[in-house]
């Protein structure tokens, strides 16, 4: 066992990890997120009412009825007003008790964007 590894046990630190974007809004089950880069957009992110979805600059580019089941992983297509080649992205969610958002993480075309921790 090696002395110096961090241990999975231990909390990760919190905070906004990002040169990338801004957090406009934040609330139970919600972010609005400004990207700067490779991109430039918002991005909305709710998992309200049963319902997720992602919007991109105010275009819907994924959504999903949750009665059961949240969605941790989700990949989507920027829409062509914001991005010709339609590159992917990619939200990571990880919960703590009572659906809390615990980590948020985006992706653009294969680069991390934004990383959230509370």
């Amino acid at each position: 066992m090696n002395p110096y590894s961090v241990s999975s046990e231990a909390p990760l630190q919190t905070g906004i990890f990002t040169e990338r974007a801004s957090l406009i809004d934040r609330t139970f089950l919600y972010r609005v997120i400004e990207i700067r880069s490779p991109l430039e957009f918002e991005l909305c992110y709710s998992g309200w009412w049963f319902r997720q979805s992602i919007q991109i600059a105010g275009v819907t580019a994924w959504s999903k009825i949750s009665w059961l089941d949240i969605d941790r992983n989700v990949e989507f297509r920027l829409p062509e007003s914001i991005d010709p080649e339609q590159r992917r992205g990619q939200i990571e969610i990880d919960f703590a008790r009572g659906l809390r958002i615990r980590r948020f993480r985006v992706w653009v075309a294969d680069q991390l964007v934004y990383d959230e921790v509370v």
